[in-house]
């Protein structure tokens, strides 16, 4: 089986003291480090340089307003480009361009959001007048006409995406392993499943942060859960 690790461990919540030895041991797993709120406590230009040294990064700005400012967001990005950054599907096809324009050039890979995995489909049905895998749908064919690598999306809809659009890179959230604390995510997942739905990727946060030594966690979710054994096993 391949050795590509697929988890994306989400650093949300925390300060970059906090952050420092938590990278510094995942450093060795190949897993992808998620960040948001850090980025604006630390800068993006401060960051991105000190975080791209432990992995590759998923900048999860979910970019959400005019094209012009969220083309001025993405301009600062390139001076140590993240693996991916995130935008909005609801910002619509021309905010999803300029964030692409961008971006193209370093390489960075743009993925829109669809449908928070947060939102439970009452929720969705009253913010979009649409289940959420009809919304899900209609934001990915933006996404695809907008030029867009990939999404993130719900294990519930991961499938069929993966059908509908096989060259999209597919990033999902809200995934525990069984029995693990949902916090507060509606639609979650177990990694295999998800996974063997057709995630490329899955962000998992406090299951691995929390555990007494993270490092172990990773491997055993990898090993136990997805069958994929890494070089530091």
């Amino acid at each position: 089986m391949s050795i590509k690790n697929p988890i994306i461990v989400a650093l949300d919540g925390m300060s970059w003291d906090q952050v420092l030895p938590v990278v510094d041991k995942l450093r060795t797993t190949g897993c992808i480090l998620k960040v948001n709120d850090l980025l604006f406590r630390e800068g993006f230009r401060n960051l991105l340089p000190k975080l791209s040294v432990y992995g590759r990064v998923m900048a999860d700005l979910k970019c959400h307003d005019i094209p012009n400012t969220v083309a001025n967001t993405c301009r600062n990005l390139r001076a140590c480009p993240p693996w991916a950054v995130t935008v909005h599907g609801s910002g619509g096809k021309e905010m999803i361009e300029v964030a692409c324009k961008e971006l193209q050039s370093v390489g960075t890979k743009v993925l829109v959001v669809t449908v928070l995995s947060s939102i439970d489909p009452k929720t969705c049905e009253e913010i979009y007048h649409r289940k959420p895998a009809e919304q899900v749908m209609e934001l990915a064919q933006i996404a695809k006409n907008a030029g867009a690598d990939g999404l993130v999306c719900s294990s519930e809809e991961v499938s069929e995406l993966r059908g509908r659009f096989p060259k999209f890179t597919l990033v999902v959230p809200g995934i525990r392993s069984s029995g693990a604390d949902p916090g507060d995510q509606k639609r979650i997942s177990t990694p295999k499943v998800a996974i063997n739905r057709g995630a490329d990727y899955i962000v998992m946060g406090r299951q691995i942060l929390s555990a007494k030594d993270p490092v172990e966690e990773v491997n055993r979710i990898l090993k136990n859960e997805l069958g994929i054994y890494l070089n530091n096993m």
